[in-house]
C-alpha cells in the first residue's frame, strides 16, 4: 500500500488529501498551523470552556515554540486571563434564573424595557458633540429622572480613543420646567481603562454603577463590573469584576437591578446564536451559602445559567408579566428635585409620536434599500440590451425610479430629523421618551472573544485580579419587618421568600380592586396577592396558632370583622386544623420540651449539604456572623429527637461535622 501511494500521480494525492480534510476538518486545518498556533488555539478552546489550568499550560507551551515577541506577549496576556478565571472560579453565587429569551444584538438594550423608573434612548448627538464623539456608532443611554447625575459611554474621535464612561450632573437652577446640565466629565482610571467601557447603568438610588468592559481584569471578552459611589471622596470607587456567573469567558453586558434590588437583568452571548444575545431575568439565591465549585464541570454548569423554573423559554414579545413586567411610563415623584409634572406630561405626549416616527424611519429605510436593489437590477438589464429602443425604455424607467427614491430619501431625512429633535428634548427637559419597537443596526456587539486581529500589547493590556478584592454582587436588600403591629400607616410587603415550615396568617378580605393604605387600618405587615381578577390581603406571619388568634382579636377591633386565620406549610396553603395538628406534633416529646438547633459548620459549607438539608427538613438555614467566624445552623426544633434524627440522617450521608446544640438565646 505504501508503494502504491509513492507512485500515485500528484493530482490524485492532492484529491485524497483534500478528501481526508473534508472528513476531518479540524485535523486538516491544524495540519496547516505551526505548533505554536495549534497550542494557542487549544488554549483558547480550553479557556472558553473554563479549563483554566489546562489552558494556561497550553499557552505556556505555545510560547516555547515561538520567537515572535508579539505572539509571546499575547500568549502571556492570555495566561493572565486564566489566572483571573482561577481566582473568580473559587467563589461563585448561584442565581435563580426566572426567564430568558434570545434577542437580536442590534436591538439591545434600546428596545427592551427592563426597569420601571427610567427610559432607554440613543445618546443625543448634541451631548456626544461635547466629548468629540461624532455619533457614528450610536450608544444607548438609560436615564432615571429622579437622579441628580447620569452616565453614558462615548469615544473621543479626535484622540482616537476607546469608549469611556462620562458623567453629567444636574445644575441647581431650572427655568420654564427645563433642566440644565453641567458639562460631561470623563470618569477616572478607577472605572475607565485603555479598552472599551460600555452600557453604563446606575442603580435606582444612584449609588452603584454597573457597566461592561474589555479592558479591566477579567477572563476574556466583555465582562461585567460594578463601582460604588464614595460619599467621602465624591467619586466612584475602583471597579470590581462581578464574578462568575455574571462575568464569563464570553461577552457579558447590560447588568441592571430592579428598583427593589430583588431581581436583576443582564445579557450575554453565551449559548446565543450569531448576532444575538440571551437576555436573562433572575433572582438572587435566598440561601446565605456561597458555592465553591467542586469541579470544572460544576463551574461550567453554574456559568451556563440554567433555568430554575423549568426549561420553557420565555419570550419578551409574549412574556409573562411576572417574569418580564411591563414598564410603567409614569414616573413616581421623588423629593423636591423630582422632574416637574409638566415636563413629564410633555414627554408622555411626545412618546407615541416618537414611536410612530421610529417606525416610519424603519419602513422608509427598508423601502430605500428595495429601490436601490431594484435600480441595480435595472442598470444591469440596461447594459445587457442591444436594441436601442429597449435600452431607451429601461432608461426611462430608471429615471422614474430614481426620482421616486429621491423623494423617499428626502422624507427619510425629514423624519430622522424629527425623531432626533425629540431625543434632544433630553437636554432641555431632562427626560427621554421610551422606544416602542425593535430597530436594526443600532448597537454593534462583537462576538470575537480573542481580542483584535492585530494584537497590540499596550491597548490589549489584560490586568490580573491577583491584587484585587473580589466582592460578590449580592445587593443589600432592605430588611422586611414581619413583626405584627398596628401603626399610623400600613406597610405592604412582597409575598416571596416564604418560610419552609409551618406558619399562620390572617386573611383580611378578598376584593376586586387594590385597596388603599387607609383601608388597611394601620395593620402591618400586609401581603397583597393577586388571584385571577381578585386581590387577597393577608396580615402578619405567626408560628403558633395562639399568636395568630391574638392578632385576629386586634384586627377585628380595628373594624375588619370578616378576618379569619389561615395556615401554610412549605409555602402551600393547608387547613387550620392540619396546621394545629402539625403544631401539636412538634410540641410533643417524651423527653420533655425544649428548643434545639443543628450546627452545620463554619466558614464555607458544602453546597451538597445545603441541598440535602432542604430534602430532609422543612426548617430554615440560619447564618450567624461574629467578629471571628461565620456559623450556619438549622432550626429551631421543639424536641431533641427531631434534631437528633436530622443529625443521624446527615451523618449517614457522610457529613460528620454536624451536631445538636440547645438554643440558649
Amino acid at each position: 500500500m505504501v508503494r502504491i501511494c509513492l507512485f500515485m500521480p500528484d493530482k490524485l494525492l492532492i484529491k485524497i488529501y483534500l478528501f481526508v480534510g473534508l472528513l476531518f476538518p479540524t485535523t486538516f486545518i491544524y495540519a496547516q498551523l505551526s505548533p505554536a498556533d495549534t497550542l494557542f488555539r487549544e488554549g483558547e478552546r480550553l479557556r472558553i470552556a473554563y479549563e483554566f489550568e489546562r489552558a494556561r499550560e497550553a499557552y505556556t507551551r505555545a510560547m516555547g515554540f515561538s520567537n515572535d515577541s508579539l505572539f509571546i506577549a499575547r500568549a502571556r496576556q492570555k495566561r493572565v486571563l486564566c489566572d483571573n478565571g482561577l481566582i473568580l472560579g473559587k467563589y461563585v453565587v448561584i442565581p435563580h434564573v426566572l426567564g430568558r429569551t434570545v434577542v437580536p444584538a442590534a436591538d439591545l438594550p434600546l428596545y427592551y424595557d427592563l426597569a420601571p423608573s427610567g427610559f432607554w434612548a440613543l445618546t443625543p448627538e448634541s451631548l456626544l458633540a461635547l466629548v468629540n464623539d461624532n455619533g457614528s456608532h450610536p450608544h444607548p443611554l438609560f436615564y432615571r429622572p429622579t437622579l441628580e447625575r447620569m452616565v453614558f459611554a462615548a469615544g473621543d474621535t479626535t484622540l482616537n480613543s476607546a469608549l469611556d464612561i462620562f458623567m453629567i450632573r444636574r445644575k441647581d437652577t431650572m427655568a420654564r420646567d427645563s433642566v440644565f446640565w453641567e458639562p460631561p466629565v470623563r470618569l477616572g482610571s478607577q472605572v475607565n481603562s485603555p479598552g472599551n467601557e460600555q452600557f453604563p447603568v446606575l442603580s435606582a438610588d444612584g449609588k452603584t454603577l454597573y457597566f461592561t468592559s474589555d479592558g479591566l481584569p477579567g477572563m476574556g471578552g466583555m465582562s461585567l463590573y460594578m463601582s460604588r459611589w464614595n460619599e467621602d471622596t465624591q467619586n466612584w470607587d475602583i471597579a470590581q469584576n462581578m464574578g462568575i456567573p455574571f462575568s464569563s469567558t464570553s461577552n457579558d453586558m447590560l447588568y441592571m437591578l430592579s428598583d427593589d434590588s430583588r431581581y436583576f437583568y443582564f445579557a450575554s452571548d453565551r449559548a446565543a446564536p450569531e448576532d444575538s444575545l440571551v437576555l436573562y431575568k433572575a433572582a438572587y439565591e435566598s440561601s446565605p451559602v456561597k458555592v465553591r465549585p467542586a469541579s470544572v464541570a460544576e463551574l461550567r454548569e453554574i456559568a451556563s445559567l440554567p433555568l430554575s423554573v423549568g426549561e420553557k423559554e420565555m419570550s419578551l414579545k409574549n412574556h409573562d408579566q411576572e417574569v418580564f413586567p411591563a414598564r410603567d411610563t409614569v414616573h413616581a415623584k421623588d423629593d423636591g428635585r423630582a422632574v416637574p409634572d409638566s415636563v413629564l406630561q410633555k414627554t408622555q405626549q411626545a412618546t407615541q409620536h416618537y414611536a410612530e416616527l421610529v417606525k416610519t424611519v424603519r419602513d422608509l429605510t427598508a423601502r430605500v434599500r428595495e429601490y436601490e436593489k431594484k435600480l441595480d437590477s435595472m442598470r444591469v438589464l440596461y447594459q445587457s440590451l442591444s436594441r436601442e429602443e429597449d435600452r431607451q425604455g429601461v432608461a426611462n424607467s430608471i429615471r422614474e425610479e430614481e426620482f421616486n427614491m429621491m423623494d423617499l430619501q428626502e422624507t427619510l431625512r425629514y423624519t430622522r430629523r424629527s425623531a432626533r429633535d425629540i431625543e434632544d428634548m433630553f437636554l432641555s427637559y431632562g427626560v427621554l421618551p421610551p422606544l416602542a419597537e425593535p430597530a436594526a443596526n443600532t448597537v454593534t456587539i462583537s462576538k470575537d472573544t480573542t481580542g483584535p486581529k492585530r494584537f497590540h500589547p499596550e491597548k490589549q493590556r489584560y490586568v490580573s485580579l491577583q491584587n484585587h478584592v473580589f466582592l460578590a454582587p449580592v445587593p443589600e436588600i432592605p430588611a422586611i419587618d414581619l413583626t405584627f403591629r398596628i401603626g399610623e400607616k400600613s406597610e405592604i410587603v412582597p409575598w416571596e421568600n416564604e418560610p419552609m415550615g409551618l406558619y399562620y396568617r390572617i386573611q383580611l378580605f378578598t376584593v376586586t380592586r387594590t385597596v388603599t393604605l387607609d383601608q388597611l387600618k394601620g395593620i402591618s405587615p400586609v401581603f397583597e396577592v393577586p388571584v385571577g381578577n381578585r386581590y387577597v390581603y393577608y396580615a402578619g406571619q405567626f408560628y403558633s396558632y395562639e399568636d395568630a388568634l391574638k392578632a385576629l382579636s386586634t384586627i377585628r377591633r380595628q373594624g375588619i370583622r370578616g378576618a379569619i386565620p389561615v395556615a401554610f406549610f412549605r409555602g402551600e396553603s393547608i387547613s387550620v386544623q392540619e396546621g394545629r395538628r402539625r403544631e401539636a406534633e412538634n410540641r410533643t416529646a417524651p423527653e420533655g420540651t425544649g428548643i434545639y438547633q443543628v450546627f452545620l459548620g463554619s466558614g464555607e459549607i458544602p453546597s451538597g449539604l445545603v441541598s440535602l438539608v432542604g430534602e430532609l427538613s422543612d426548617k430554615d438555614i440560619m447564618k450567624v456572623v461574629t467578629e471571628t467566624r461565620t456559623d450556619y445552623f438549622i432550626g429551631p426544633f421543639s424536641t431533641l429527637s427531631q434534631a437528633e434524627n436530622l443529625v443521624s440522617a446527615l451523618k449517614e450521608k457522610g457529613f460528620s461535622g454536624v451536631e445538636v446544640q440547645p438554643v440558649t438565646n
